[in-house]
């Protein structure tokens, strides 16, 4: 009797062991999936703040009546840099993408 009742509890112990392992996995992949999504949306905030630098820099660019814009150094940088921030946003997101995808 008493090895049933012992052999019962270490099953339930198991078993409590096994959710609270998964409920941990799982929640450092949500975090990490979070985590993810933010620094996608921080930089495409970035991205947000180039394209008005660019849109402030062409007006200026325009009232000195200058013709050659897309040449401009100022907006050719900041248009590569907004390539290659959309790259990373979009690696972060992959990223966040795949971890969702774990098993159950």
């Amino acid at each position: 009797m008493i090895d049933r009742i012992r052999k019962n509890l270490n099953r339930g112990l198991d078993q409590l062991k096994w959710v609270a392992t998964f409920l941990a996995e799982r929640t450092k992949a949500e975090t990490e999936i979070a985590r993810l999504l933010f620094e996608s949306t921080k930089i495409e905030g970035r991205i947000d703040d180039l394209y008005r630098d660019i849109g402030k820099r062409v007006a200026e660019l325009r009232e000195k009546g200058e013709k050659s814009i897309w040449r401009d150094f100022v907006v050719q940088q900041a248009l590569d840099e907004i390539k290659h921030m959309r790259e990373a946003a979009e690696d972060y997101k992959n990223q966040a993408k795949d971890l969702s995808k774990l098993p159950e």
